[in-house]
């Protein structure tokens, strides 16, 4: 009986052992974090026109199954891809099926973890995760994509982070964001009039892409109105009552770190016409 036991213990060290460094005997960072189950075909090509992917995009499928979103990225609209997945039998699979694509000269598939891949070159990344895992992933796409990055995923969302666009096909959901740049803060700047240079400040609070904030005028303080952010393209609408006057001024620009670069147009006032602007943080 005791030798029995014996046996069995090891039986079962053995089993333990072999988990832990996979049939091959080479060592696995863990096992895949979802079961496999690829996203429809239909919902790739409807995730991609709505990412509107061209042929100067870098797509990057986080669990890339058997590839076919970046295959068909690279076939239909002629961009380049990558895909990374744990587990080493989803990359023979995917290499199989680019070479019979015949886009292997714009694709690449790696054996790794998705956690610890670099994704910085990415301009578009794809997923097909749990929603737990879209939250694990979500402060490495906001800290390493840059702003403007389009980020898809099939069935699932990422909680408080609300999509810019998303879509249903049958049983299928589907969503869309685009990465934005940092904003929140106090933003100054000028416009020149008959009475000379007048100031202006927005201070801005922001929450993903959702932006919200006051302005002062030389006149008065009121609310951003239209505000929106897109990557880095930022625009609002500026309305207000110097004496006999409604001043609607609307400002579009891009971010650059600590400056906005755009133009104003100005219905009426001192201010009145097209001009550039730059505000700074």
């Amino acid at each position: 009986m005791k030798f029995i036991r014996q046996k069995l213990w090891i039986t079962l060290l053995m089993v333990n052992v072999a988990s832990i460094l996979g049939g091959s005997g080479s060592p696995q960072t863990r096992i895949p974090d979802v079961h496999y189950e690829p996203t429809p075909q239909l919902i790739v090509e409807e995730l991609l026109k709505m990412a509107e992917v061209n042929r100067n995009d870098i797509v990057y499928d986080l669990g890339c199954g058997d590839g076919r979103f970046v295959i068909t990225a690279a076939k239909k609209y002629g961009a380049r891809g990558m895909g990374i997945d744990i587990d080493p039998k989803r990359i023979k699979e995917s290499i199989h099926k680019a070479r019979i694509a015949g886009v292997m000269d714009r694709v690449k598939f790696i054996e790794g973890d998705l956690f610890e891949t670099d994704i910085r070159e990415a301009t578009l990344v794809a997923l097909y995760l749990l929603p737990e895992l879209n939250m694990q992933l979500r402060p490495k796409l906001l800290k390493e994509l840059k702003p403007g990055t389009r980020v898809i995923s099939h069935e699932f969302d990422m909680y408080d982070w609300q999509p810019d666009k998303m879509g249903r096909l049958g049983r299928n959901k589907y969503y869309f964001w685009v990465v934005p740049t940092d904003v929140a803060g106090k933003w100054c700047w000028s416009l020149s009039s008959a009475k000379g240079e007048e100031q202006f400040t927005l201070t801005l609070a922001q929450k993903f892409q959702e932006i919200d904030g006051k302005i002062k005028t030389p006149v008065q303080t009121v609310s951003a109105l239209e505000a929106y952010l897109i990557g880095s393209q930022i625009g609002f609408l500026l309305r207000y009552r110097p004496p006999g006057l409604v001043v609607e001024m609307r400002y579009r620009g891009q971010v650059n770190g600590n400056t906005i670069n755009g133009t104003v147009e100005v219905n009426a006032g001192p201010f009145a016409g097209k001009h550039k602007w730059t505000a700074k943080r």
